[in-house]
């Protein structure tokens, strides 16, 4: 389905790259490097953070939390994968430990009240979709069906639809099997399917 794409971040640019770049200058201290590195993720990690928490007070701190080590260990910090890849990761495993430590039972399939907006919230990117009326309820419909999809589902649909993740990426980042992850998008679009009437 063609409006399926369209969910999708439209941003999935290779900057493998400039981020191995900048690792390499952080390493040696560059503060600048770690500034533009903070700046370029540090939004759409506090998205991510918040679907996890459902806070944004835990959101920041666990977003803040990983900078922070990344630069403390800046040194002997060693990344074997992708700079985006290990960021998710790292901001998921800092979510859930603060969840733990605060013991705050949030069940992650607790449905969005505020994550109605398309594609993360951006209104720039919804316009620059140029969806009809009729489109943008549809799609509206479906992130509200995404929403009270079981947590795990709903994860892996989202990295993948609004994060632009890769399978690969994203058993990486939720620590699964790849295979796990294509039965969870199969069973999120069956899913939308039997649930969102399309005219």
């Amino acid at each position: 389905m063609i409006l399926f794409a369209m969910l999708a971040n439209g941003e999935n640019q290779n900057k493998d790259h400039t981020d191995n770049n900048r690792m390499e200058k952080i390493r040696a201290g560059d503060k600048k490097a770690f500034e533009d590195l903070f700046f370029e993720y540090h939004e759409q990690l506090s998205r991510f953070a918040n679907s996890i928490t459902k806070s944004r007070e835990f959101a920041r701190d666990a977003v803040q939390d990983v900078f922070l080590k990344i630069w403390r260990n800046r040194k002997k910090i060693d990344i074997r994968i992708s700079i985006k890849v290990y960021l998710y990761q790292s901001v998921r495993n800092q979510s859930l430990n603060l969840l733990d430590r605060q013991k705050n039972q949030l069940k992650l399939r607790e449905r969005y009240t505020t994550e109605l907006r398309i594609v993360g919230g951006s209104e720039d990117y919804q316009s620059s979709l140029k969806l009809s009326e009729e489109e943008k309820e549809l799609v509206r419909k479906i992130w509200i069906v995404v929403s009270q999809m079981p947590e795990r589902r709903r994860l892996v649909f989202e990295l993948h639809r609004k994060h632009g993740f890769s399978y690969k990426e994203i058993a990486k980042i939720l620590d699964i099997t790849r295979k796990t992850v294509e039965n969870h998008m199969a069973q999120a679009l069956q899913h939308i399917r039997a649930n969102v009437r399309v005219n």
